[in-house]
């Protein structure tokens, strides 16, 4: 009952009681309290009682109404708390919540720690969570969202893996975003940052991919060159290919791996040029060299070339060398592969 009307009816009730107690016994009754003597109508001494219980009863109910408010205010609290940690749960970026009521706490901490995956969006979800299930669940399935509209890109972090698949999602709808990816990694997760390399190197030149030549491995090398040796212009001049000859990390095999493809581009003297260059500056070039000599029929000077190395060096070419000097119809593929060459035998 609400205190004013249960107040409205008390005092009716008292007044009602006081009615018919004049109406037995007008007179007064004189009551003596610490030697003072209180002359009151009996109607008035038979409600006295009543009205310190109405005064107590309204105090008591006050007391535990406002408890009672403040703990639902907490409930409503905790209620709120926990949709939004079911929301960052949802986000893959758990934060921690702070819980009032015990019974709550002792489970709901958990989402604090926890990411969430929702198979489906269901009936009676708040508006906020359903929208998110849903937006969520686009980026799984391959499509891209776009957080800022979201509002959420500035609080989920690089390493977030909604963040990563949203952003592998929309490599191949963006193409200055793949760009970008290349231009800024740090501000992008690894994979992000490996799969946007890995498609400039599936389409674009090797005149755009200088500037991330840094960047660039073997694999990346062998794909540029697959699509040289199939016949499309990926730019292997001799330019280029010096640059990312001194700019990107190579090993032996990725040297004789691209000498076979500049055979095909280059002039005998652009290409030896370059080698013999390289090979002076690195000693992973010099068995690309040497297959060059070889491929030329340039025999005198791998002859020189071998003479001047250590006797243990090079040990396939010195084969090849005397097999050629021997007349024997070897071509040097037939002999010489990355596998051999360069591992000394």
């Amino acid at each position: 009952m609400r205190i004013g009307l249960y107040t409205f009816a008390s005092l009716a009730l008292i007044g009602l009681v006081a009615a018919f107690a004049y109406t037995i016994n007008p007179s007064n009754f004189v009551y003596e309290v610490a030697g003072i003597n209180i002359n009151l109508p009996i109607a008035l001494w038979v409600t006295i009682p009543m009205l310190i219980l109405l005064m107590m009863t309204i105090f008591h109910m006050m007391y535990y109404g406002t408890k009672n408010y403040f703990t639902h205010r907490k409930w409503i609290r905790d209620a709120n708390e926990i949709q939004d940690a079911l929301y960052w749960s949802l986000l893959k970026e758990p934060k921690e919540h702070n819980f009032s009521i015990p019974e709550i706490k002792s489970g709901a901490t958990l989402l604090s720690v926890s990411s969430l995956d929702a198979l489906e969006s269901i009936e009676g979800l708040s508006d906020k969570l359903g929208k998110t299930i849903s937006w969520v669940k686009k980026i799984k399935n391959g499509e891209y969202i776009d957080l800022k509209e979201k509002k959420v890109a500035k609080f989920l972090s690089n390493n977030n893996p909604l963040v990563i698949q949203n952003e592998l999602n929309k490599l191949p709808l963006d193409a200055e975003f793949t760009e970008a990816v290349l231009v800024s990694p740090d501000r992008h997760d690894k994979s992000v940052v490996s799969r946007a390399l890995d498609m400039l190197v599936e389409s674009e030149t090797l005149y755009k991919m200088r500037r991330f030549a840094k960047m660039l491995n073997g694999t990346h090398l062998a794909t540029f060159l697959d699509r040289a040796d199939e016949g499309e212009e990926i730019g292997l001049t001799a330019d280029n290919v010096e640059f990312i000859s001194q700019n990107m990390e190579m090993g032996c095999p990725e040297y004789i791996r691209l000498a076979r493809s500049t055979i095909r581009k280059l002039t005998p003297d652009e290409n030896l040029d370059i080698f013999k260059k390289l090979s002076e500056e690195k000693e992973t070039a010099q068995n690309a060299y040497l297959y060059l000599l070889f491929q030329y029929e340039m025999l005198d000077e791998a002859k020189i070339y071998l003479d001047e190395s250590e006797e243990d060096e090079f040990k396939a070419f010195r084969a090849l060398y005397i097999l050629k000097k021997g007349k024997y119809n070897y071509r040097v593929s037939d002999i010489i592969s990355s596998v051999n060459a360069c591992n000394g035998n």
